[in-house]
């Protein structure tokens, strides 16, 4: 600021000579402490699928926004205000905007856009980008975020007393700054900068407690509450047993109450002091590993030995232990050789071969002698452990090996030795016992006169009962006396041929009460974290009921279920689930979350850091979508505008492309893109006004060639009008009366100098035609005169404007015509109805040569005029332009009211060049003609065979209408297209003959005789041009077998069914590009896929059957019968009957099949389909067979049910004929009145004396039931009765419809040769007139009894013979399996004859071995011991850990999945710690805080170390319960008040 001519500096605080500033932030002279810089940058990732992508979000009030957007995308911004109110704003060109009352700056320039915002901002911008090609792009960003959300204190918290002395602590709690509201934690999370402060303390109500209370004075020192405090539960058990694993504890925050109850508080109460740890390292120590000695010397002393070695397992500490992995074990032999030659025969026998006899000999001596294989070496039997009766002896028994070269032996660890060991301690014998004890050695007095002892078998006594309940059983003690004197002597004293039998009696044969059974557990459900354990818990007793209800079991009832392994498990990567793949086809990726987690002995997950996860990370990303995508339309980029001015036109290229299955993109024949729907090509543009003629320069008016603007337009007049405006370029469709002004303008060229022509001829002038002083044509009341075309011409420049006229009955006064031929104008209706049927037919069918198509000339015209390319392939120009060559001229009726909506884009086609003029005039007659005319929905077209014919004839005369149009279409640079000479002839080649010939553009069908094929591609004119193959739109690969010849026919060896697909051919050169094609097909002759059902349907109205089938119907319904056929080329499918014409009924449908409708008798019979290709012919057939069953309507079926119907006998007699199983009823007719008794007779005897006949007499026997007939209830049923003036005799006779079985034909044999082949004679349902019946009409006949006769008996040729595979030879890894391989001959008499291998030759002879493999030989791996911890788990004790691995045999190591979890050793022990020697030591009591009365006293409790002295930390003496700081204490009595207030209270 300038004040009285000096400068002065103002700062941001408005004061004079301030050097104040505003901070980053927008704070004056503040320290940037309350916002936060934000920058980075984002990879975009968009798609023609994922046409939006947000960057990120820019909070309200953010400043100094910069982001920078580099590649193709476009940047857009969405709003967001405080208000709720939201918007998108886009930027089309460089400038400044508002937004939001935000000022935004935005730049552009080459592959990069830039936005600038000052800032503050006044919502909330998410910067987003949006997709404009497959390049990716890249954003970067950078701004100022405010810090709205920071954390303030809250006031304090209540005092924990009222008086004494208490203390009262504070928190912090989330406050968003812009509202002044409190809000959650998480908010406060988002900035880094923001750390929650820690709780305060402050004691408070320090005043000592009234004496009334019975409390004493106590200073602020000695309160009596002492604070909250951290408690913890003891460490859990360590996750592994060596090698390095966790413990967990839970922490939780306690405050002891003046009653001495501990009560668990907020944590936030706790928060004045450190949080202990809720995780420590255990057992660090490396785990038992192998440890092999030195190698001892070879066992011989010449040529080829062994040698060996002692292998120990030992733990960190080197002392030999257990726990390794066996598998990973060192060998402890292996051959050794001594490089001196051996002079003394060798043994015959290997060195570590043993004779039979020794070792049979070894075993019968008690005593073993070490070899060089570890061996269990017993050692002798020690003495008898009893004096007397039976004793024990024991031994012991080492592994022991036997150094053959130094012949001294070495005790190994017992598990080197393979063999079983044997046992260590038997039972021993000694004379019985007698009183106290007996000296062994003591012999009985023998009695005088006997020469030697007698003993004898006695029973003793019986054995303990063998239950206590419920009845047990009790065996008899069988024992070996001394006859004189009863005492026991050893058994073998007694002949024990004369042992007693044994003998058992029952015992305890109460009933027991029911009580508890449990079985054993089952196996734990997890190896750590929370498993659990299940078993069977019932209550039963033990008599053979069932089980008892639990109340009648006494006890507490066991148990059911238990945790187990409550063992904190190992870190451990863990996977989410695979989210979806970013692409559906041409490769893409999945990507899922993988962190590193540990699963708590609770059963929770906890998070940890990766570098806590030892094993291999799982790949958290994978390809997917690995097929190829569909064919695709892509465009190009869109050219330059063809107007430096004004209105023009842009193009763009269109190709073909596939993305593989590896995500490569692939350009491929645009034919094999045809039905996709290509965008538009071409569109409109506008550059900027033109500026009038008047203001151009000098310069620009002499520079160049005269120009005229044209604009390309088609005008429908739909209304009288009086005057119209037009601009050369333009065709109108005009009514007569209407007067014109065509306008022509024109660039550097002087407008009066314009000259106009009509039809070729100088205009003439006159008061109704004349040119007005800007070169612009005005015609007065136009009439028919005036139809022609008008040519404005400018020196060398000249545009067109075509007039026609509608008469009154909506028809063209003067046809459209490509040539002024007057003769044709009268035949251009029928010309054109005729083409509409070729052209129809050729889109149909595109580039397909069908038999009898007569358009062909017509359409091999239209195809030479046009290239194959990428490019055009699909635009509407390709198929106008096809189309405009095979259109006649022609007048036709024009419907006004539908002129707007047919042409509504037809100027836009015009203008952008993609149709003729005189082409688009065609289509509008045409589409209207053919809008007028009824169409019927199921309408087909049948192209005779005269109009094809006339066609030909017809397009044979005109050629020079069809040139005309390619050159106008196709050379409008003067040269000549590249063509392809395509194929000549009509329809398919399939030859008989070795090789077959194409021109490319026909298609041929490969054979079993074919051996070669050839595919000349030939180019017309003398240019070179470079020839390329592809197959199915991929790089033909050529071989010995598929080569190119110099002059480019393709030439294919032996071909086969590999060999089909699509053969193109690409051609280009400086006068363009083309693609031609051929199709390779693999010709099979027809085969008919038949049926074998038995199809009954008398309901319904349609049956759908394959030919095949038999089928039973009833006359009235439809029956199609399908001939499912294939064959290459396709079947033509015939249909016949067998004997008989086709009945008129009958109809073959598109598909081949025959529908018979409402059929009758006559359609009944043999239905032949017969397919016919060039290689041959099948034939199928199905039988119709008509059913006389009456079908009821649903009304009729209930009124059967509901009324049966009874079969009236007659006077004279009536007959029906039934079937077995059947029910019949017959009734007699006389009145319901009548009363007289009624006799109903079989065959002329009473119904009663007719045995085993089942029968009911109904309505007072009126009807006679039978159910079910049989052939015994056959014959004359008669009922006799009488009444007052008459007799009634009625009868009816009863015949059944008899089948039979008879045998029919023998199937085929079963077997070629040996003896094993038979035959079985087939069985046939056979009606009363001998002809055959469906089978299902005899099922309740007892089949015949089975015939079967041999055949083919005669020897097998010889053969392979295999036997199963072995099993894999290795039990991890790879390795082989084998089986046996046999040349072998089944002989007629059926023994098999096994052969020498060469009788079966080398050539197809089995494999007798391959390899095999199984998973991966993998074991546990413990590393090193870690150092003991200072974690104590008991007195002097820590914890140490290890990792454990799990390895394959070259040492990588796999996940833990791979190795068996129930073997995986121990990664934690405990160790012993100095550290961990301490004890607590308690202080004295301090005095009781109260006078008199109850109150509470407290002591200093310290965690000391045993051998120092020294004060610790608490936690060291955890794993030891902490003795009491406080305890209730009782001085006296505080009198008669103190107690009445007691009781009160």
């Amino acid at each position: 600021m300038c004040i009285s001519g000096v400068c002065q500096a103002v700062g941001c605080d408005r004061q004079l000579g301030s050097n104040a500033k505003e901070d980053n932030c927008g704070v004056c002279a503040g320290d940037g402490s309350t916002c936060r810089l934000v920058r980075g940058q984002s990879k975009t990732h968009l798609s023609t699928e994922k046409r939006e992508e947000s960057v990120i979000a820019v909070p309200h009030g953010s400043r100094s926004v910069r982001i920078t957007v580099k590649g193709p995308a476009h940047v857009f911004i969405e709003s967001k205000t405080l208000q709720g109110e939201s918007g998108e704003h886009s930027f089309t060109s460089a400038g400044t905007y508002i937004i939001e009352n935000t000022t935004v700056e935005f730049q552009k320039g080459m592959d990069r856009e830039i936005l600038k915002v000052p800032g503050p901002l006044r919502a909330d911008f998410i910067v987003k980008t949006r997709y404009v090609s497959p390049k990716d792009s890249v954003v970067q960003f950078f701004f100022y975020q405010p810090i709205s959300h920071q954390w303030r204190q809250t006031d304090f918290f209540p005092c924990t007393v009222t008086c004494g002395g208490g203390y009262q602590l504070n928190s912090a709690e989330c406050i968003d700054i812009r509202y002044n509201r409190t809000v959650p934690d998480h908010y406060c999370h988002y900035y880094p900068e923001n750390k929650k402060p820690k709780p305060k303390l402050k004691e408070c109500n320090m005043d000592p407690c009234p004496s009334s209370d019975g409390f004493k004075e106590i200073m602020p020192y000695d309160h009596f509450q002492p604070l909250p405090r951290w408690e913890h539960n003891p460490w859990t058990a360590c996750s592994v047993s060596c090698g390095g694993g966790i413990q967990r504890r839970s922490i939780v925050c306690v405050e002891e109450t003046m009653h001495g109850e501990i009560l668990q508080v907020e944590e936030w109460k706790c928060m004045y002091a450190p949080k202990p740890t809720i995780m420590q390292t255990c057992n660090l120590f490396d785990c038992p590993k192998w440890m092999a000695m030195e190698w001892s010397q070879c066992t011989v002393t010449c040529g080829r030995g062994l040698r060996y070695r002692v292998v120990l397992c030992n733990d960190h500490r080197g002392q030999h232990t257990g726990g390794c992995n066996p598998q990973l074990k060192p060998h402890i032999k292996e051959e050794c050789i001594v490089p001196v030659p051996c002079y003394k025969p060798r043994e015959k026998f290997p060195v570590e071969a043993k004779h039979p006899w020794l070792k049979q000999a070894q075993e019968l001596e008690e005593t073993r002698t070490a070899s060089d294989q570890p061996t269990f070496i017993p050692e002798a039997w020690s003495p008898c452990s009893a004096t007397c009766g039976r004793g024990l002896q024991v031994r012991e028994v080492k592994c022991r090996i036997l150094l053959t070269f130094t012949q001294t032996e070495l005790e190994l660890p017992e598990e080197e030795c393979e063999e079983e060991k044997p046992i260590l301690e038997r039972a021993c014998y000694l004379p019985p016992c007698h009183g106290e004890a007996v000296d062994q050695t003591v012999e009985l007095p023998a009695k005088e006169g006997d020469s030697e002892e007698i003993y004898d078998w006695e029973y003793i006594g019986f054995t303990a009962c063998s239950s206590s309940c419920s009845g047990g059983r009790q065996e008899a003690i069988a024992a070996c006396l001394h006859i004189q004197n009863k005492r026991i002597v050893n058994n073998s004293l007694c002949d024990s041929s004369m042992r007693p039998p044994a003998m058992t009696r029952a015992c305890n044969t109460k009933l027991c009460p029911p009580r508890w059974h449990a079985g054993s557990w089952s196996r734990c459900s997890a190896t750590c974290g929370v498993g659990i354990q299940t078993r069977d818990v019932h209550c039963s007793g033990l008599s053979d009921s069932n089980n008892n209800s639990e109340q009648e079991c006494e006890g507490k009832k066991p148990s059911a279920l238990q945790p187990c392994n409550q063992i904190d498990c190992p870190p451990a990567w863990h996977a989410e689930d695979w989210q979806q793949c970013s692409r559906t086809c041409g490769g893409g990726v999945q990507n899922r979350k993988v962190s590193c987690k540990q699963l708590l002995a609770n059963g929770s997950f906890m998070k940890l850091s990766e570098d806590l996860c030892q094993m291999q990370k799982p790949s958290n990303q994978k390809p997917c979508g690995k097929v190829d995508c569909p064919l695709q339309l892509i465009t190009g980029e869109w050219s330059k505008c063809s107007s430096r001015c004004g209105v023009g036109v842009q193009r763009r290229t269109l190709l073909c492309q596939k993305i593989t299955a590896k995500g490569q993109v692939v350009i491929v024949n645009g034919s094999l893109c045809r039905g996709l729907t290509a965008p538009a090509l071409v569109r409109a543009c506008r550059v900027g006004a033109c500026h009038k003629n008047k203001h151009m320069s000098k310069q620009e008016d002499i520079s160049g060639p005269p120009e005229i603007i044209a604009i390309h337009r088609v005008y429908i007049q739909t209304r009288q009008e009086k005057r119209i405006n037009f601009t050369i370029g333009s065709r109108a469709y005009l009514l007569p009366k209407t007067s014109v002004v065509i306008k022509c303008p024109v660039r550097r060229f002087q407008k009066s100098l314009i000259k106009w022509e009509k039809d070729g001829q100088p205009l003439r002038y006159s008061k109704k035609l004349g040119v007005t002083k800007s070169g612009s044509l005005k015609i007065h009341n136009l009439e028919v005169q005036d139809i022609g075309v008008y040519k404005c011409i400018a020196q060398t420049a000249y545009e067109t404007f075509v007039l026609k006229l509608i008469g009154t009955d909506n028809r063209l006064l003067e046809a459209p015509s490509f040539e002024k031929d007057p003769n044709e104008a009268n035949s251009l209706g029928e010309k054109w109805h005729k083409m509409s049927k070729m052209w129809k037919s050729w889109n149909k069918d595109n580039n397909l040569y069908h038999e009898n198509n007569q358009a062909q000339d017509v359409i091999r015209n239209i195809e030479t005029l046009v290239t194959n390319s990428a490019e055009i392939y699909n635009s509407q120009e390709f198929k106008d332009r096809r189309l405009e060559a095979a259109v006649l001229q022609g007048a036709y009726s024009m419907d006004t009211v539908q002129f707007e909506a047919l042409v509504r884009n037809m100027s836009e086609l015009i203008e952008a060049g993609e149709i003729s003029d005189d082409f688009a005039s065609q289509i509008i007659s045409h589409v209207v003609n053919e809008l007028s005319k009824p169409q019927s929905p199921l309408e087909k077209w049948k192209g005779t065979n005269e109009d094809s014919v006339s066609n030909h004839k017809r397009i044979a005369k005109e050629p020079d209408s069809v040139l005309h149009s390619s050159n106008k279409a196709l050379e409008k640079d003067g040269r000549k297209r590249l063509l392809i000479m395509r194929k000549q002839k009509n329809g398919y080649i399939l030859s008989s003959n070795k090789t077959l010939h194409l021109i490319i553009g026909s298609n041929g069908f490969i054979t079993n005789k074919t051996q070669l094929i050839t595919i000349q591609c030939h180019v017309d004119g003398e240019t070179k041009s470079k020839l390329t193959w592809s197959k199915n739109g991929e790089a033909l690969k050529f071989s010995d077998r598929i080569f190119l010849e110099n002059s480019g026919k393709l030439h294919i060896r032996s071909p086969g069914r590999e060999d089909v697909g699509l053969y193109q051919c690409a051609a280009v050169n400086e006068r363009g590009s083309d693609v031609e094609g051929s199709h390779l097909y693999f010709a099979e002759p027809p085969v008919i896929q038949t049926s074998r059902r038995n199809i009954t349907s008398l309901n319904g109205d349609n049956i759908l059957a394959i030919v095949g089938d038999l089928v039973v119907t009833r006359k009235g319904l439809n029956v199609s019968l399908e001939c499912p056929v294939k064959g290459s080329p396709y079947p033509k499918l015939n249909w016949l009957k067998k004997d008989f014409p086709m009945p008129n009924n009958s109809f073959v449908l598109p598909n081949g099949s025959l529908l018979l409708t409402n059929i009758t008798e006559e359609s009944e019979g043999t239905y032949t389909c017969i397919a016919t290709n060039a290689l041959g012919k099948t034939v199928a057939m199905s039988v119709l067979h008509l059913s006389d069953k009456k079908i009821y309507s649903s009304t009729e079926e209930q009124t059967r049910k509901g009324k049966r119907r009874v079969l009236m006998a007659s006077t004279v007699g009536n007959s029906i004929v039934g079937k077995l199983g059947d029910l019949l009823r017959i009734g007699c007719p006389v009145q319901t009145s009548h009363q007289n008794t009624i006799h109903w007779f079989l065959r002329k005897q009473p119904i009663e004396e007719i045995k085993d006949l089942k029968y009911r007499v109904l309505v007072s026997g009126r009807v006679l039931e039978i159910n079910p007939l049989s052939e015994q209830s056959a014959g004359e049923y008669r009922c006799w009765t009488s009444n007052d003036s008459r007799i009634v005799s009625a009868w009816v006779n009863v015949s059944l419809e008899v089948y039979r079985l008879e045998y029919g034909e023998w199937t085929s044999c079963s077997a070629t040769c040996g003896n094993l082949g038979s035959q079985l004679q087939l069985q046939h349902c056979i009606n009363k007139e001998g002809h055959r019946v469906n089978i299902s009409l005899c099922e309740h006949l007892e089949p015949l009894v089975a015939s079967s006769q041999p055949c083919n008996i005669q020897d097998c040729p010889v053969r392979w013979a295999t036997g199963s595979w072995s099993e894999c030879s290795v039990s991890c890894g790879t390795g082989y399996q084998q089986r046996q391989v046999a040349c072998q001959q089944i002989m007629s008499d059926g023994h098999v004859k096994v052969l020498p291998l060469n009788s079966c030759g080398f050539t197809d002879r089995p494999a007798a071995r391959k390899p095999c493999s199984v998973e991966t030989c993998v074991n546990w791996t413990p590393q090193a011991w870690g150092q003991c911890s200072n974690r104590c788990t008991g007195q002097g004790t820590a914890l140490q850990h290890r990792h454990i691995l799990c390895q394959d045999r070259n040492g990588t190591t796999v996940p833990d999945t791979y190795c068996d979890r129930t073997k995986r050793p121990v990664s934690r022990r405990n160790c012993s710690s100095e550290m961990c020697d301490v004890y607590w030591r308690t202080g004295p009591w301090r005095p009781c805080t109260a006078a008199c009365g109850n109150g509470f006293q407290s002591r200093k409790v310290d965690c000391v170390h045993r051998k120092n002295g020294k004060v610790l930390a608490d936690q060291y003496c955890v794993w030891k319960r902490r003795p009491s700081t406080w305890q209730h204490c009782s001085i006296t009595s505080c009198g008669s008040m103190q107690i009445f207030g007691y009781y009160n209270h």
